[in-house]
């Protein structure tokens, strides 16, 4: 290794708090690390001048393949014209406006409205807050808790993380914070009592969901998160008819469904969208990753017309919703985000399915 690499490692080492690492053994310099040069297609190359198939997509992100031109030349593009400028108070720039109209295309039928933020993690925090906004306008103040699963991952945050199923991202944090609860992650091979067919294993997570939401209460249940497919918790595949069967549930006890399609969403499942290959009828739709490839951080929450009506109603006595990010609909990100789909749906020869798999 020459002078060069040695001192980025170093520096890296003294400043850099890396996350989901083990902070001694990098510090010490017992995880040496890896620092990644350069990429095209489906490889990256390190300092040493390897390369590796980048398998996992960066974090299940970069779907349309690493280096990119075109989404370059159009990040630059945007930069030289109007690198920010904020979107409260009605303002708005081109790209977000096209960008807002393209994502509707790709939507399932229902949907209204999109709210921008720069990651799912925030993107999750911001569905929270609608559900707690919707329940309080429409004078359901006790209608609160939101139930996610076992193995759910749902972002890092204080609210995102304890929606996420995982222990790591619980110990030492005091979560799940007062609000959540989890119930059976759809894991059929490892989750399932002894002897219990697919069939069975269905009609038992949505009997013990059913059960969870009697103990609470019905008029304290707000919502449902789950994703189409769970990715960190395992790419675990629901079992045939395990969304139509979690449906029937949250129609009975007026539960709002949140897709979390951060990594489900923009052809990842080769479905347009998560939800549309597994049938399933959001309310709220949790996207980023794949919205730009991860050329620029974005993320999009999608408003379905049953929310978003009591959001509009409301404003006309309640005024404006008190929520924002600086960069809510980043024109730089939102023209990263709009090559990104040109490509996504000019190379999809065979056309993105809305089928439902089960």
């Amino acid at each position: 290794m020459n002078q060069e690499l040695d001192t980025l490692f170093e520096q890296d080492r003294a400043h850099f708090m890396h996350p989901s690492t083990h902070a001694h053994d990098h510090a010490s310099g017992a995880l040496k690390g890896r620092i990644i040069k350069s990429a095209s297609g489906i490889r990256i190359r390190d300092h040493e001048g390897r390369d590796f198939i980048d398998a996992f997509a960066g974090l299940y992100c970069v779907n349309i393949g690493y280096g990119r031109t075109e989404v370059a030349d159009a990040i630059y593009k945007q930069a030289k014209e109007l690198a920010y400028y904020h979107t409260y108070v009605g303002h708005s720039t081109e790209a977000i406006i096209e960008l807002s109209s393209r994502i509707m295309d790709w939507a399932p039928q229902g949907m209204k409205k999109v709210y921008y933020g720069l990651s799912g993690s925030d993107a999750n925090e911001t569905q929270i807050k609608l559900v707690r906004y919707y329940n309080n306008v429409l004078g359901r103040p006790q209608k609160k808790k939101i139930i996610s699963r076992d193995r759910g991952y749902h972002g890092s945050g204080i609210m995102t993380g304890s929606l996420t199923g995982l222990p790591t991202f619980h110990q030492h944090f005091d979560l799940p914070a007062e609000g959540v609860k989890h119930t059976v992650c759809p894991h059929w091979y490892r989750k399932a009592p002894a002897g219990m067919d697919e069939a069975a294993f269905v009609r038992y997570c949505a009997d013990e969901l059913e059960k969870m939401i009697l103990a609470e209460g019905p008029d304290t249940v707000a919502a449902f998160i789950g994703e189409p497919l769970m990715g960190t918790g395992g790419i675990i595949v629901p079992p045939a008819g395990y969304w139509a069967a979690i449906q029937a549930v949250l129609n009975k006890y007026d539960v709002l469904l949140i897709a979390d399609e951060v990594v489900c969403a923009f052809g990842r499942l080769g479905s347009k969208m998560g939800s549309q290959r597994y049938g399933m009828q959001p309310d709220l739709i949790t996207t980023a990753k794949g919205l730009t490839s991860a050329y620029a951080p974005l993320s999009a929450v999608i408003v379905g017309e049953k929310v978003w009506d009591v959001i509009e109603k409301a404003s006309e006595s309640q005024g404006a919703m008190g929520h924002g990010w600086t960069y809510s609909g980043h024109p730089i990100c939102a023209a990263a985000a709009l090559a990104n789909l040109d490509i996504l749906e000019r190379e999809n020869q065979r056309g993105l399915s809305v089928a439902d798999a089960n």
